[in-house]
């Protein structure tokens, strides 16, 4: 697996795999038909053009993408086909080695997978809240990472 800037060629797959991965995302969160298309959520693609985006792969295929904007993490998923093969966790990496500290990320509190990957790298809460999600409350943590 390697690990390369994202560029326009990629935004099919990245568009296809957010689309699958984000109902996983806010499963047991919200009405999964609250969840729009990448393509059509204008909020999500401003925040995706405003992040600088690392793009996982084995020769041609994409495995996941991962993304950030200063020193938040704005992005990170995995293809469901790719899971459990250490994607997440060398996104996480390299993301992790272009950012100042401390960094900060949100993730939904149900979404116990992408918790329990954090945590083990060293995430802590810092912060609890509900966030609206088109129309939903989702219950959402900042998680704090301060390691050099």
């Amino acid at each position: 697996m390697e690990i390369r800037a994202y560029t326009d060629r990629d935004r099919e797959a990245v568009r296809t795999m957010y689309d699958l991965a984000k109902q996983d995302e806010m499963r047991g969160s919200v009405d999964l038909d609250a969840v729009l298309p990448l393509s059509d959520d204008p909020t999500h693609l401003a925040l995706f053009r405003d992040s600088t985006i690392l793009i996982a792969f084995e020769g041609k295929d994409i495995l996941g993408f991962a993304g950030y904007k200063g020193s938040y993490i704005s992005w990170l998923y995995v293809h469901p086909a790719h899971r459990r093969r250490g994607v997440a966790t060398t996104l996480l990496s390299a993301t992790l080695q272009h950012l100042p500290r401390p960094v900060t990320l949100d993730v939904g509190k149900n979404n116990n997978a992408a918790r329990a990957l954090y945590e083990q790298v060293g995430f802590v809460v810092e912060n609890e809240f509900t966030r609206k999600f088109y129309g939903h409350d989702v219950e959402v943590l900042t998680l704090r990472y301060s390691r050099q």
